[in-house]
């Protein structure tokens, strides 16, 4: 049974996440876009040392890149396995009111970018 890591989904969200096309993450560590394309769909995976790059910029661990789905880490799961299947939880710390507040603010933020596009579009189109 093939081990289960998370690579490509990861670098996925991390290109979302910050903005950045399959290219422009390329370029910030040296690889062409059509090789990120193949560590996103999960066909080849990046050297240590690129993933080892990849972790600094992110301040994220290099188990937490191959072993975890950010996307799930950073909405406040973990993510658990058994034998058979990985499941999300809520983490312990979701229930705290700072992790809350942090939420909200995100949040917030997310609607203010929203906001911002939408008058951005509306002046292109001007």
């Amino acid at each position: 049974m093939p081990i289960k890591n998370y690579i490509g989904l990861n670098i996925k969200y991390l290109c979302e996440n910050n903005f950045l096309s399959q290219d422009d993450f390329g370029a910030k560590f040296g690889l062409k876009k059509s090789v990120v394309g193949t560590y996103v769909r999960g066909i080849s995976y990046p050297k240590v040392e690129i993933m080892q790059k990849i972790c600094e910029e992110y301040s994220i661990t290099l188990d937490e890149f191959v072993n975890l789905d950010l996307y799930l880490k950073y909405k406040g799961y973990t993510a658990t396995t058994n034998y058979t299947t990985t499941v999300a939880e809520p983490a312990l710390s979701d229930y705290s009111t700072e992790k809350d507040a942090l939420l909200k603010t995100i949040a917030a933020q997310e609607q203010t970018i929203a906001a911002m596009q939408l008058t951005i579009d509306t002046l292109l189109k001007k």
